[in-house]
C-alpha cells in the first residue's frame, strides 16, 4: 500500500467569482502546488519538479479526484468525475479550479476565503518508484513523478504535519524503539514547527535516534516506506540545529 503523504501552500492569488444568476462567490481558482519551490524544513527540504503530476493527470479519467475541506471526506467540494473540479499543470503548478456545491460549509469557506482567514491549499499524494531523488546527506529531496489522490482547501493547522515518513513509518518507528506514536508525532510536529523542545520531548527523541542506531539493520525491507535509516538522518540534522 502506498505511503500517503500531504503538502500545504500558502495561496500566492486566488480568485473567487460567482456564475451567472449565483448569489455568492462559488466558483475558486488557485494552485495546490507551485514547481522548483524550496519548501519549509519537513524536516528535509523539497521541491517539486515541473511536471510531476504530468502522468497522474493524464489518468484522471479513470480515476475520480476530489477537493475536500482540510483533507475530510465528509466534506467535498468538487470532483473531477463530476466534471465541477479540474485540474491541470501550467508553468507555475498545480492549478486547481472549481465551482463549490450549494451546501452551508462551502458558503462558509468562501466567506473565509475572501476575508483571507483561509489562505492554504494541500494536495495528497503518493510517490511511485523511482519517483523522487535525495541527495547524500538525506537533507534534500526532488519530487519528479507524484500520484495525487486529493486535493484540499486548509482551513487551520494539522495536528502534526507528515514528514516523509509518513503515518505508516511513524507507526512503525513506534514499534521499533516502544514509544507512542502520538508522542513521537507531536514531537517532531514541535522540531518542524521551529518552536523551542521541551525537555521531555528532546529526551524522547534522542532516545528515538538511539534506539535507532543500535537496531537498525544495513538493510530494511523493500516495503519500507522512506527507509528508517534516512528518518534517522532527518532526526539527527533536526536535533543538531
Amino acid at each position: 500500500m502506498d505511503t500517503i503523504e500531504t503538502r500545504e501552500v500558502e495561496f500566492e492569488q486566488f480568485e473567487m467569482r460567482a456564475d451567472s444568476g449565483a448569489d455568492w462567490p462559488n466558483r475558486f481558482g488557485g494552485y495546490a502546488a507551485v514547481f522548483d519551490v524550496p519548501s519549509e524544513p519537513l524536516p528535509f527540504t523539497e521541491r517539486i519538479a515541473a511536471g510531476a503530476f504530468g502522468r497522474s493527470l493524464a489518468h484522471s479519467g479513470r480515476k475520480n479526484v476530489k477537493l475536500f475541506v482540510n483533507h475530510n471526506t465528509d466534506l467535498p467540494l468538487a470532483s473531477t468525475r463530476a466534471k465541477t473540479l479540474t485540474l491541470e499543470e501550467d508553468q507555475k503548478g498545480l492549478r486547481v479550479d472549481a465551482v463549490l456545491p450549494d451546501t452551508t460549509y462551502a458558503r462558509d469557506l468562501s466567506v473565509l476565503m475572501q476575508r483571507g482567514d483561509v489562505s492554504a491549499m494541500s494536495f495528497g499524494f503518493s510517490v511511485p518508484k523511482g519517483g523522487d531523488s535525495w541527495n547524500d546527506a538525506g537533507t534534500q529531496r526532488t519530487l519528479t513523478e507524484v500520484r495525487l489522490h486529493e486535493v484540499s482547501i486548509v482551513t487551520g493547522f494539522p495536528a502534526y504535519r507528515q514528514t516523509s515518513a509518513g503515518v505508516r513509518s511513524l507507526d512503525l518507528l513506534a514499534d521499533r524503539t516502544g514509544h507512542d506514536a502520538d508522542l513521537l508525532a507531536a514531537a517532531i510536529a514541535q522540531l518542524e514547527s521551529g518552536e523551542t523542545l521541551t525537555d521531555d520531548d528532546a529526551a524522547l527523541l534522542a532516545d528515538t535516534i538511539g534506539k535507532l542506531r543500535a537496531t537498525s539493520e544495513p538493510a530494511e525491507p523493500a516495503g519500507t516506506p522512506a527507509r528508517i535509516g534516512r528518518l534517522v538522518k532527518e532526526l539527527d540534522l533536526l536535533l543538531k540545529k
